[in-house]
């Protein structure tokens, strides 16, 4: 996390610089961008990414021949560590995201108390004030996800998730009535591939595909040590391919809501 503010304040303090070295207000190059001051305000002050596709359009209002440009290029690029504000800003800003889990339910669709369980879990080092500051963080993604209507959330989960039983009864209940809500709520789409299905084409682990609202798709690949942003338009197009096959050979979306809903207690 250090890395990725210490990246996002470089980018920043250029961006600075070369829009007062233009004479150039804030305001202004919100204008020429069409943001807000605010949103250029964060990013000067390293305090927000920006989604690729404002990168040309930046060095474009800066008259920088590219500068811009070539440092952020510099900074990311296809396969290189993701940085969680960079992805959470396209994420925000998509139009649509396909996400694939096959171990736990995705963050954003998180219940606190799950979040914690499975935070402390994967981190027995952290202290618990870096498990709450963590627990913050992402329910307060996973907040305003559920209260926004974009982007479109499409999931493909690995069946066995929902019957997993690695956090106490009551929490992966709450979680599982919190899935079941969403989906009633058509805030997300929910497909579940059958646990012994044969020839399982999602074992190389999870994947979101994001679909900007302005520029190319991006995919966000995870790992237990890093996630990686991979903009290759060949690699996300097989991305793309592995999504597709994964809905083909997973439960529709109205048998997979009524097998999630079988794992709650009957009212």
């Amino acid at each position: 996390m250090e890395a990725d503010k210490r990246a996002l304040q470089r980018f920043g303090r250029e961006m600075a610089r070369m829009r007062k070295l233009g004479d150039m207000t804030q305001d202004a190059l919100a204008r020429e961008l069409g943001v807000s001051p605010s949103h250029v305000s964060n990013m000067e002050r390293g305090y927000r990414a920006p989604v690729p596709a404002l990168v040309p359009k930046l060095d474009k209002a800066l008259k920088v021949e590219g500068r811009m440009v070539r440092i952020w290029e510099e900074l990311t690029g296809s396969g290189r560590q993701a940085w969680l504000a960079e992805v959470t800003t396209l994420i925000r800003e998509a139009s649509a995201v396909m996400d694939y889990q096959n171990a736990v339910f995705p963050g954003l669709l998180q219940t606190e108390e799950y979040a914690r369980e499975l935070i402390g879990a994967g981190a027995p080092w952290a202290s618990s004030g870096e498990v709450e500051d963590a627990v913050a963080e992402r329910m307060g993604r996973a907040k305003e996800f559920t209260n926004a209507t974009e982007p479109l959330l499409w999931v493909v989960l690995d069946e066995v998730i929902i019957y997993r039983r690695f956090v106490p009864e009551a929490i992966r209940r709450e979680q599982i009535a919190h899935i079941v809500k969403l989906v009633e709520s058509q805030r997300i789409s929910v497909q579940l591939v059958p646990q012994h299905y044969l020839g399982h084409p999602g074992l190389t682990g999870p994947f979101k595909v994001i679909t900007p609202s302005a520029g190319s798709d991006v995919v966000y690949a995870e790992s237990i040590h890093e996630g990686q942003i991979i903009t290759a338009a060949s690699d996300v197009a097989r991305y793309r391919l592995l999504f597709g096959r994964l809905q083909a050979v997973s439960m529709g979306p109205a048998e997979s809501l009524e097998t999630i809903r079988r794992e709650l207690p009957n009212e």
